[in-house]
């Protein structure tokens, strides 16, 4: 199995990528790609005319992590990376006819619902996003669904939480996607017998985030447990905050 990784210098994908490191990777980004041993790498913009095409060529499956990630960004600066991009790549994935795409959505695609109090949130529900980058990555979900429904492919959405190294505060605890955890549901979305499908991912013991799903149709068993993690006590949510609506 040969995968792409796309978005290859970010954050989530340092922590990702030495969990793949026994396949044959193509590492792919705006910026260079990390270096990595047997790795092949290059560097464009998925929306550049060709490139989605080119790197995808030959490869069995894909994890998608390219995006801009910050949900505070406005509609102008999502849309070319997080919309466009998706839709490169997909476009790209249909006349290649790759068979696995693993793509990363956020938990921020259902934000809506802890902000209504509404936990612990199913993996079923509709979308809710709670900010404009949440609902990109409600947009990639759906567009993944489309394209596993004309295509024939698997298309499996991760809604990812907080990935960090460890849960710096209670608050991103219930959240919380640790490295060992990032990388087991990872491999788990690149190998399980599905079809389509929407998954959250959080690492052990949450109260919010149902991983029901994710357990029972990847056979995803988080192993850590962010209460073991000395933390501060700021309760704060880690998701990004309504706006003020109008009175």
């Amino acid at each position: 199995m040969t995968v792409l990784v796309t978005g290859a210098a970010g954050s989530v994908a340092g922590m990702m990528l030495p969990y793949l490191a026994d396949l044959p990777l193509r590492l792919s980004d705006r910026v260079a790609p990390p270096e990595l041993p047997g790795a092949e790498t290059a560097r464009g913009e998925l929306t550049a005319p060709g490139f989605a095409a080119s790197v995808l060529d030959g490869v069995s499956a894909v994890v998608h992590l390219a995006a801009v990630p910050h949900p505070g960004t406005p509609w102008g600066g999502l849309v070319e990376p997080n919309l466009a991009g998706v839709g490169a790549l997909l476009a790209a994935a249909a006349e290649h006819r790759t068979p696995r795409l693993v793509l990363a959505s956020s938990v921020h695609a259902m934000g809506g619902y802890l902000f209504a109090g509404r936990v612990p949130i199913q993996e079923t529900w509709a979308p809710a996003p709670c900010c404009p980058y949440g609902a990109t990555k409600a947009f990639a979900e759906a567009a993944g669904r489309a394209h596993a429904h004309r295509t024939g492919a698997s298309v499996v959405s991760l809604r990812l939480g907080a990935v960090q190294p460890e849960p710096f505060t209670a608050g991103l605890r219930p959240t919380w996607l640790g490295p060992d955890d990032l990388g087991q549901l990872v491999r788990r979305a690149l190998t399980a017998d599905v079809g389509s499908g929407v998954y959250h991912g959080v690492s052990a013991g949450s109260t919010v985030w149902s991983i029901g799903r994710a357990t029972a149709e990847l056979g995803y068993r988080p192993a850590l447990d962010p209460a073991r993690y000395p933390v501060d006590d700021d309760e704060s949510t880690s998701l990004c905050q309504p706006e003020s609506r109008f009175r």
